[in-house]
């Protein structure tokens, strides 16, 4: 064993280093010549386990780094860094108090801390929840809750002559189309709903919608919000979609995946107005809280409705009836094997409390309206989209006159040309028919001169881009 703990001290030691280039873009093919991928049937030594463990490294973006903007998280949380080692070192399964003990107490206080936050949890009722994979699996099953309660008899009887219809907005995330896939529903019975011009769900729009699936003969049963958009970081209207739901008995769920630890900030919160209204809640702590993936929630103000839909089976011979019964989360999940993810992010937690989930909201938004004024400033950078959280999509426009086509290759290009030169790694996005780079604020540690290097390397990549073409 003590091999193995030297070596990986000697590759994590140079990963940790902030002079490190955030990515080393490489494509698959040249990859194949450089990395031996190859299993047979003979064994090898631990030299070459320890090579392919460094390739690895070294060609994985590094989203540590504060010029990593890309995806919807980055930066490192140390303390979540440790329970994610020690978890792995330990192996537990979830299913049973008797196979993780802390970790399930753990678990149950983050559940009761997230239901607080999201209001949940209050005098009069208090919320449940279980850990799961990510936010696609909380979406998955907060639609499975949904049609639970909406058609019980479909868990042991199957779907009959009935068509049950779900709504979200057309900003939604993708993982509401896999959940009508996977619950038999069919993607055609998944209505995308109009958003406005803030990239939020027009509620006019989904009564409408719900109104013409009701006159169909169709049976609606969900409507999936959103809070904090893909693209804009937008937060679709809950009260007043919530009031829909309620003239139609359909269950609400909020997909907060990424805005949710806005609930953190006293200055920011509201643009979750109105969240206790939900009927289920979904939050991915590998996002924002910087929790190493995996790690996500699936809350319900509903107690026994998790059992209800997710429980089923395996009381001959996992989850007995002792002392410790009540604290088997099992039931509760859709998988048996479950990993403890509680142990990083309860540490993390543990370790800057609430105020310092607040603190860093509150940082990152200063951050984001400095990066909107420095691009609103500019005579190249426009903003194609509103900034309400924290992403910012904007668009390099040449004083040359460029149809929106050529501005879509040449803002792809800036951003690939950026991560071939060693520089930020962003992303692209389209709006309303816009494509731009998509700027992601999710690392405590970044400054406004960050911003201000990426901005300025955006205008000049672009600049020698539109010059060499």
């Amino acid at each position: 064993m003590q091999q193995y703990l030297d070596i990986f001290q000697q590759l994590a030691s140079p990963y940790f280093r902030q002079d490190r280039p955030v990515s080393e873009p490489i494509n698959a093919e040249q990859l194949k010549t450089i990395v031996d991928f190859s299993l047979g049937s003979k064994g090898t030594d631990l030299a070459a386990l320890k090579q392919a463990a460094s390739h690895y490294l070294n060609y994985q973006p590094d989203s540590a780094q504060v010029d990593f903007f890309k995806l919807l998280y980055s930066g490192r949380n140390n303390p979540a860094l440790l329970g994610d080692w020690v978890t792995s070192l330990s192996n537990a399964n979830m299913h049973t108090y008797q196979m993780s003990p802390v970790a399930t107490l753990m678990e149950q206080e983050l559940i009761t801390q997230w239901n607080r936050l999201v209001g949940f949890t209050t005098d009069t009722q208090t919320g449940d929840g279980v850990m799961v994979s990510g936010g696609s699996q909380a979406n998955l099953i907060a639609m499975m809750m949904a049609r639970q309660k909406a058609c019980p008899e479909l868990k042991t009887k199957g779907f009959s002559n009935q068509t049950l219809v779900a709504y979200v907005s057309d900003q939604a995330h993708y993982s509401a189309q896999k959940a009508a896939s996977v619950l038999g529903i069919g993607t055609d019975n998944l209505i995308a709903v109009a958003s406005d011009n803030q990239g939020r769900l027009c509620p006019t729009a989904l009564k409408d919608a719900i109104e013409h699936s009701v006159k169909q003969g169709h049976k609606p049963f969900y409507i999936g919000l959103t809070a904090g958009t893909t693209v804009l970081g937008a937060f679709d209207p809950v009260p007043e979609c919530a009031a829909i739901a309620d003239l139609y008995d359909l269950w609400v769920h909020i997909d907060g995946a990424w805005g949710a630890p806005i609930l953190f900030s006293q200055q920011y919160k509201h643009l979750l107005e109105g969240c206790e209204l939900a009927d289920s809640f979904a939050w991915d702590a590998h996002k924002l809280m910087n929790v190493p993936i995996t790690a996500a929630v699936i809350l319900t103000r509903h107690q026994g409705m998790l059992e209800q839909t997710c429980g089923g089976g395996g009381g001959d011979y996992l989850f007995h009836s002792d002392e410790n019964s009540a604290h088997n989360l099992g039931q509760k999940s859709i998988q048996c094997g479950r990993r403890a993810d509680a142990l990083k992010v309860w540490l993390s937690w543990k370790a800057i409390g609430h105020n310092g989930f607040s603190d860093k909201v509150d940082q990152l938004q200063v951050i984001k309206q400095g990066c909107v004024e420095a691009i609103e400033s500019s005579p190249t950078l426009h903003m194609i989209g509103p900034a309400p959280y924290l992403n910012v999509l904007f668009q390099f426009r040449p004083s040359t006159h460029l149809s929106e086509d050529q501005l879509r290759v040449l803002n792809i290009a800036i951003c690939k040309a950026m991560q071939v030169q060693g520089g930020a790694f962003v992303d692209y996005a389209k709006y309303q028919g816009k494509t731009g780079i998509r700027l992601i604020l999710a690392n405590s540690d970044t400054q406004a001169s960050d911003i201000n290097r990426l901005l300025s390397h955006c205008i000049k990549t672009g600049e020698s881009l539109v010059n060499a073409s």
